[in-house]
């Protein structure tokens, strides 16, 4: 996680264009309630988990309370308890990330409020209100993840979201880091049903027509989404239940076979004629250039990427394509490459968007521990994208943002420790998947050397 710096500058841009007003009305029901907690949900049917923010943990949906009633897929019997907090000003111990901005000193704008005033949230600020926290509510934004199918095996990955990486996890264990239970499995989570006959699937196509009418947003993510059955469904059922209010999304690698991509296009190209939906996203992933890229998305080969990408581009099937960037040390050789060819296909297509966050989890791979000398050519690469009319003021700023967190260094302690942990990630990485580091990393060879000496002298440290 980022140091308390490095939050406080965020939370001060995400507090600009907050409507006062509103957020005075949200703060006026309880100093704790959140809408999100009502209007929005995160559903793994995989493992039979929900949240209804990306922050708290996700908790299983008990099997029980499905079977009496499929809208507990969002409205568990501990969520309403959750809404209950709120309603009455408690602070839910699950939502700490948010009271921590809130107890910051100064006036902070927690994503407490953010999601509040979501166009799919502060509208229905009276009908949550009338609906308490008893009652059964309708999300209007619903992220979904049929199941964790997938054919990359993403370096920053786990074994729950990617087939892929469980296999791998299965196959060798967990790697020779500080924090071992990065990639695999949580038990917590671990199914108690046979997944072919999955009864969280089958209680979401039940409450699907239940909720059909009140979605904003519906969002399917993965695993990769297309080589789930279960999104061709979704694609016809919207076709046969066309929803003028919807957008819909889909998370993808782009990387599947020529056959599934053309069934996609063509499921695409029957909503778009059929105005079935209000639009249609697409959102895909890659978080630098070339053989780079390659090393951190096992699986991916990047032509073939590039090639699918300007092909969707090309169909005019999609309202926005939607460049999903996960920054973290290995982008930063590569990534003005990348800038360049995402700003060669924009100029031709404007609904592209580049999208960049910083990778958090695991740390051992966040950028902010890499020497400062580094970062010459990623600050060169924001002067160019300032300058690129074909980038949005939401592009850059996400970008210089990245840029800003870069210069926040770790504490020396912790630095020690995730750059060695970074060495023993890097090398058992490099044995199970026959890579070579140095070869595909030339610029970072005097990082590495720097993470291997920081890893013999905790070694020689710990030794008794």
């Amino acid at each position: 996680m980022p140091d308390n710096k490095s939050e406080k500058k965020e939370i001060k841009k995400n507090k600009e264009g907050l409507d006062s007003k509103k957020v005075e009305l949200i703060n006026k029901v309880s100093p704790s309630f959140c809408l999100a907690k009502w209007t929005q949900v995160t559903i793994d049917l995989m493992h039979g988990t929900n949240h209804s923010c990306h922050h708290p943990k996700r908790h299983v949906i008990p099997l029980e309370e499905i079977k009496k009633n499929p809208a507990a897929l969002h409205n568990t019997a501990f969520k309403k308890e959750v809404r209950k907090e709120m309603l009455e000003g408690q602070r839910p111990s699950e939502c700490h990330y948010c009271w921590n901005i809130e107890d910051t000193p100064g006036a902070h704008y927690s994503d407490r409020l953010i999601k509040s005033l979501d166009p799919w949230s502060y509208p229905y600020l009276d009908k949550v209100l009338e609906s308490g926290f008893e009652n059964d509510y309708s999300p209007h934004y619903l992220e979904v993840m049929f199941d964790n199918a997938c054919n990359f095996a993403c370096s920053y990955c786990l074994a729950d979201i990617s087939s892929s990486v469980k296999k791998e996890m299965k196959e060798f264990g967990p790697y020779p880091v500080f924090h071992k239970h990065h990639r695999m499995e949580d038990p917590e989570w671990k199914p108690k049903f046979n997944p072919r006959e999955n009864p969280y699937t089958n209680a979401f196509w039940e409450w699907l027509p239940e909720i059909w009418e009140n979605l904003h947003v519906l969002r399917v993510t993965g695993g990769e989404p297309l080589l789930s059955k279960h999104t061709f469904r979704l694609l016809e059922y919207a076709v046969e239940h066309p929803q003028k209010n919807l957008t819909m999304a889909i998370n993808s690698n782009l990387s599947v076979e020529k056959e599934r991509l053309k069934k996609f296009i063509e499921n695409l190209q029957t909503i778009k004629k059929a105005r079935a939906l209000n639009s249609f996203e697409l959102y895909v992933s890659v978080d630098t250039h070339g053989e780079q890229a390659e090393y951190i998305r096992q699986g991916m080969d990047y032509n073939i990427f590039f090639h699918n990408l300007q092909s969707f581009l090309e169909s005019k099937v999609c309202d926005r394509i939607i460049i999903m960037g996960t920054f973290n040390i290995l982008s930063i050789p590569s990534f003005g490459k990348l800038y360049s060819d995402v700003s060669a296909l924009k100029r031709e297509y404007p609904e592209l968007i580049l999208d960049l966050s910083y990778l958090r989890e695991p740390e051992y791979l966040r950028a902010n521990i890499i020497d400062q000398n580094l970062l010459g050519p990623l600050k060169e690469t924001l002067k160019e994208m300032k300058m690129d009319e074909n980038f949005s003021s939401h592009e850059v700023n996400k970008l210089e943002r990245i840029v800003h967190w870069l210069a926040l260094k770790p504490p020396a302690e912790e630095t020690s420790l995730l750059r060695s942990d970074f060495f023993g990630f890097i090398n058992e990485y490099d044995k199970r998947y026959k890579k070579d580091f140095l070869k595909t990393f030339p610029e970072l060879k005097e990082f590495y050397i720097t993470c291997k000496k920081e890893r013999f002298l905790r070694a020689t440290k710990d030794t008794p």
